[in-house]
């Protein structure tokens, strides 16, 4: 998913900026023991005019990836521990199930078994780091 749709789809009043508690809601999807002072301190540094909104520009920058192999490896990594929950490897149907309904995009379980499915290339009925690296490399980022 490109960085305008993520941003779009945390910006939910639609006012083309995200707002603390549009970036709270978000992170705490994926991290929902993060503390407000956590939250706080990562929004502060997206913020780079201090103005307490994140625009697109400051947006894209943590999307930035810099062109050394495992920089782009460390990102992807920490990409997809935000679907591994139960830090076991892999991403299973029911772990997507459950980020997705935090981020709002309500997919049944057979929709994720599905969507798993489609980047699952050693049919195991999950999805490994190799596959989402594969998945994120491509035009189809089926997961997000």
């Amino acid at each position: 998913m490109s960085y305008v749709k993520v941003f779009e789809s945390i910006d939910k009043n639609k006012d083309g900026k995200i707002s603390w508690d549009e970036f709270s809601q978000w992170i705490r999807a994926f991290s929902p023991l993060m503390t407000s002072e956590e939250i706080d301190e990562m929004f502060t540094e997206l913020d780079a005019d201090g103005d307490r909104q994140i625009d697109i520009v400051e947006f894209a920058k943590c999307y930035v990836v810099g062109e050394k192999e495992e920089e782009e490896e460390a990102v992807l990594k920490e990409a997809f521990d935000l679907y591994d929950l139960n830090r076991d490897g892999k991403i299973s149907p029911g772990e997507l199930h459950v980020v997705l309904k935090r981020l709002g995009r309500n997919k049944s379980m057979e929709q994720c078994v599905k969507m798993v499915g489609a980047v699952d290339a050693d049919q195991d009925g999950h999805v490994s780091f190799e596959e989402f690296k594969t998945m994120m490399n491509s035009d189809s980022k089926t997961l997000l």
